[in-house]
Parts: structure tokens; C-alpha cells; sequence
């Protein structure tokens, strides 16, 4: 399925966001140029004489020993030095000693390389697929079975009056369909992203398929996505209701619905907010929802799909049995996503155990610990865009189905 948006995007059922291709030497040449400070141009002239001292003084100034030893480590000329050392900087990286480290341990020469590989276009979306699929494969099928477990206990009521599982999605349901309009001004945002984000999604999502952990990179990518779409900020960000303490993610999944071999997608998550200077982070596996991928083999230019959300609360707080509602804004897939609390997962189980509910004991059942629990959760749901929802059950346009979300790590930059 692929779903592709002129002018939109955020949380919900399939989300296409057009990326035009760009070199990354000229990511890195745009954002060397716009003040990091370079060598003389008689360094340059003479960039491949180890020998010549001005030479050694960049290569230590970088924290190698001498230009010798740079180049050992597979810089070709000080300009490349420079230019890599300059992108190290500007993500926060204390040296380029530091951040190659990071990149060789996992799977890079060096940082110049690293920087090259992950910031060209993506061509070929389902080669991210296969590789998450690998590099997830446990994960996701250890969230299949909970996402199973859920679907018995909602699946078989929710679309019976009498059930406790058809008042939690009613109860909820005015709260999805009167906060999907809120997505379109971010799905506006993404659709005109400049070079130098696309690049950051692109490196992104390359990070999400090999499976590696967020590092300093990672952070300063999401950051800059973050504020690209405008969703970061000093005191925290609310789309929907007053939870200011929240976090949005960027999701890679599968556009017919299957990765690693179970109806699933992996996301990074950041908090919009920073905690003691460092933002949270975590990396998460859905199950019960799929991410649209766009068209399977693409060109530069194309259009080109991902997950994109928000949810209340912290992103390392992202996990447990979930409800999502799906319909349409404004041409837009959406979706809502609500967490639910053990306690009232435990309650939609007995309710489908029993099976038998009539109005008399529902409204029994429904006490004010329960309906004040239920009011509660609805409050305030995760929104997102490019998430297709299996159609489980269909109140009013409006698809109910449930999943489970796992957090399989988390972190803080």
C-alpha cells in the first residue's frame, strides 16, 4: 500500500514524505561552509605531504598524532580531515577520535565513511525492510505473541454493545477524531524538509534497519527533526491536550504490513523536552499496526514513506498493551493510540472471558474507578500519520484494533 502525500504527514495509516536526493559531500560541503573553521589554503595545497608540518598540526589538532596516522585510518587529504572533523563537531561529538569510534563499532571504517554511506538517498526501501526484519527478528516476534494475547482478549467484543471493550473505544473515540486535524500543519512541516533534514532521516532510518543503538549522531538527527517539524522545544511540546512532557518518533515498518515476519514496525523515539540538558531516547517495536513504505523501489526525487508520530508522556514510557483508533483527516491516514494501564487490561480480559455482559451488569461493571480509569486513558492519545490499522472493528468510519508496544532500549544525550 502506498499512500503519497502532496502537502501532509504525522500519526496514523500510511505516510509518504517526498525526499529529493543530495550527495553527502554536499550536505558535508554546505555545512563546512556555513562557518566551521577550515585550515589555511597552504595546508590544503599540500594536504598529501605527511611530511610537511602544517599538515601534522591539523591532524593533531583532530587528535591524531600526525597526518600519517589520519590517513591511516582512511582520510585521504586534510580537506577530507577537515570536512569530517567539522560534521563531528557540529553534532556534538568532543573529536573526531571520538566519533569514529562510535562508527567503526558499528561497522565503519571511519566517521568520514559512515557520514558518506547513511547520508545518501534511500533508492531501495525494502532492503531497510529485510535488514530491520534481521537485525529485529527476536523482538518482533516476542511482540507478536503479546500483540496476540491482545487481540483475544479486544477482537471478539469489541463490537458488542454490551461489552466493556466497546465503551473504552467509544469513550475514546471522540477524543481520536477530535485531535487528527491537529497533525496536518506537521505533516506540512515534513513534506518540505531541506536537504540537510532529509539527509538526517535518511541516516535516521539507516540506523533503525541495521538494528544499531542511538549515539550522538542519532540524538543530534532526531533533535534536528525534532525542531524541523517543530515539535522541540526548551519547555516541552503538546499537541493534544495539556501534556507538555511527551515525545514524537520516526518509524520504519512495512507497506504491506509485515516485517520480520509479524505485523510490525521499530521506531526511535525522543522526548520533545529535555531532562537535566540530555534528551530521552528509546528505540520501541509496535506490533498490531503497519507503517506504509511507500513504493518499493524508488529513484531520487521520489516520494518516500515513513512513520512519524507523537505520544504523551516520556519516550522511554512507551510500552504495554495498546487501543488504536484509524480514519481519515484531510486526505490524511490517521491514527490514535492509547496505552493501557494493566489494571483495565485485566478487566477487558474477564469481559472476554465471560462474553456474557447485558446492559444491567455492564452498567454494573462500570463503576466510577472504572469509568473515571477509562476517561483517563482517553484523555490524551498518540497521534500519527503513515500507520495502516487492521480492521478489527469499524465504529462510526472509525477502525479499532490493538497492539502492544515494547521498549528494547532507551538512553539519554
Amino acid at each position: 500500500m502506498t499512500y503519497k502525500l502532496k502537502f501532509g504527514l504525522l500519526f496514523a495509516s500510511a505516510i509518504a514524505v517526498a525526499l529529493t536526493a543530495s550527495p553527502a559531500s554536499a550536505g558535508l560541503g554546505k555545512r563546512f561552509n556555513k562557518g566551521v573553521k577550515t585550515a589555511t589554503n597552504t595546508v590544503k595545497d599540500v594536504a598529501n605531504d605527511v611530511s610537511n608540518s602544517q599538515t601534522d598540526k591539523v591532524a593533531k589538532a583532530v587528535g591524531y598524532a600526525n597526518f600519517a596516522a589520519a590517513k591511516a585510518k582512511g582520510y585521504a587529504d586534510t580537506e577530507i580531515l577537515e570536512l569530517s572533523y567539522a560534521e563531528a563537531l557540529a553534532n556534538d561529538w568532543s573529536s573526531l577520535v571520538a566519533a569514529d569510534t562510535a562508527s567503526v563499532a558499528i561497522g565503519f571504517k571511519n566517521y568520514a565513511e559512515r557520514m558518506e554511506e547513511d547520508s545518501r538517498a534511500i533508492v531501495e526501501y525494502n532492503g531497510l525492510l529485510r535488514k530491520a526484519g534481521e537485525n529485529y527478528g527476536p523482538e518482533f516476534r516476542a511482540a507478536a505473541n503479546k500483540y496476540e494475547a491482545a487481540r483475544k482478549n479486544l477482537v471478539p467484543v469489541i463490537s458488542k454493545a454490551n461489552s466493556l471493550a466497546n465503551y473504552v473505544a467509544n469513550t475514546c473515540k471522540t477524543s481520536a477524531t477530535g485531535n487528527w486535524s491537529k497533525i496536518t500543519p506537521f505533516v506540512n512541516k515534513a513534506t518540505k524538509f531541506d536537504d540537510e533534514t532529509q539527509e538526517a532521516v535518511f541516516r535516521v532510518l539507516r540506523t533503525l534497519a541495521r538494528g544499531s543503538n542511538p549515539d550522538q549522531q542519532t540524538a543530534t538527527d532526531m533533535l534536528a527533526l525534532g525542531k524541523a517539524l517543530g515539535m522541540v522545544s526548551a519547555g516541552g511540546f503538546a499537541l493534544v491536550g495539556n501534556v507538555v512532557k511527551s515525545n514524537f518518533s520516526l518509524s520504519l515498518g512495512s507497506s504491506a504490513g509485515w516485517i520480520g515476519g509479524v505485523n510490525a514496525s521499530v521506531s526511535f523515539a525522543m522526548d520533545t523536552f529535555p531532562t537535566n540538558g540530555k534528551y530521552g531516547m528509546a528505540v520501541t517495536v509496535s506490533t498490531g499496526i503497519q507503517v506504509a513504505a511507500g513504493t518499493a523501489d524508488l529513484q531520487p526525487g521520489a516520494t518516500f514513506g515513513f512513520g512519524l508520530g507523537w505520544g504523551p508522556g516520556s519516550a522511554a514510557g512507551a510500552e504495554g498493551q495498546t487501543l488504536t483508533a484509524g480514519g481519515q483527516a484531510g486526505g490524511v491516514e490517521v491514527a490514535a493510540q492509547w496505552a493501557l494501564p494493566p489494571s483495565l487490561v485485566q478487566l477487558l480480559a474477564t469481559d472476554a472471558a465471560r462474553n456474557d455482559f447485558n446492559a444491567d451488569s455492564l452498567k454494573e461493571a462500570l463503576t466510577t474507578t472504572v469509568t473515571d480509569s477509562i476517561k483517563t486513558v482517553c484523555q490524551v492519545p498518540g497521534i500519527s500519520a503513515g500507520v495502516s490499522i487492521p480492521s478489527s472493528a469499524n465504529m462510526g468510519n472509525v477502525t479499532f484494533s490493538p497492539g502492544y508496544t515494547t521498549v528494547v532500549w532507551k538512553g539519554a544525550f
